[in-house]
């Protein structure tokens, strides 16, 4: 989950193989074309790139910067700026501009750590007796489904969209409007992580046996089992020997 420091590039060569959301043969942090809101649109493809790593960390934005690179003005730009600061996925300083948060061991470790809290709640609510789950297992199957196709596109932002809309579903099948609003609170920083998981795993049909294996205990499984469950899927899939990941 380190930086890789060759990746640091100028900021309007960021990030070359486009999201999900980008334009088709674009770079997140290319000229906005669509009729979304420019704000959210600047938000969007600053956070895309800070994911690929394309923007290390601690590395210095400015407004203006971000709006040259984008082809808007500087107020969409400071907006998406100060909605990120706000999540904590950019940080100010004494310099001008912002710097992008160092997601060290010791982040991603309180990141997981809220996660799991959030999650469990989210689980529970959906594991609890009389819950009709059928409908979200249809959902996810095709979710995974997605994510098995994806796993050899080597395209890990589209991948990492595909892993939180799987946990976003889950979220808002739980019932619990107010767990699934905090875990989106969460959605920008994980979808850092997850870029980098998902980069970084020698073997990315793990990562898809594991979500297989998270249906099944939403289908057949216990409320007793869920710290187990999820403290499992939760570990680092690149790291995991093969047997752990079935």
């Amino acid at each position: 989950m380190k930086q890789n420091s060759s990746k640091r590039t100028d900021i309007t060569e960021m990030a070359r193989a486009p999201g999900r959301d980008t334009p088709a043969g674009g770079a997140p942090l290319s000229p906005i074309r669509r009729g979304k809101t420019t704000a959210d649109e600047v938000e969007e493809r600053l956070l895309m790139a800070i994911a690929r790593g394309d923007k290390a960390a601690g590395e210095r934005i400015t407004e203006a910067e971000l709006a040259s690179a984008l082809n808007v003005s500087r107020v969409p730009a400071r907006e998406a700026m100060q909605k990120l600061q706000l999540r904590g996925v950019l940080v100010g300083g004494k310099q001008r501009g912002m710097r992008v948060s160092d997601y060290s061991e010791r982040r991603i470790a309180e990141l997981f750590e809220l996660r799991f809290a959030i999650e469990k709640i989210i689980f529970q609510h959906v594991m609890r007796e009389g819950h009709d789950r059928a409908p979200l297992i249809a959902e996810l199957e095709q979710i995974v489904a997605n994510m098995r196709e994806m796993s050899g596109s080597g395209d890990p932002v589209a991948l990492s969209s595909v892993d939180l809309d799987f946990h976003r579903t889950v979220a808002r099948h739980s019932g619990n409007e107010l767990a699934a609003q905090i875990w989106e609170g969460l959605a920008q920083h994980m979808i850092i992580v997850f870029c980098r998981d998902w980069s970084s795993a020698a073997d990315r049909t793990g990562e898809v046996r594991l979500h297989e294996a998270l249906t099944e205990y939403l289908r057949h499984g216990s409320l007793d089992d869920i710290d187990s469950v999820l403290a499992n899927h939760f570990s680092e899939p690149a790291s995991l020997p093969a047997e752990s990941k079935n």
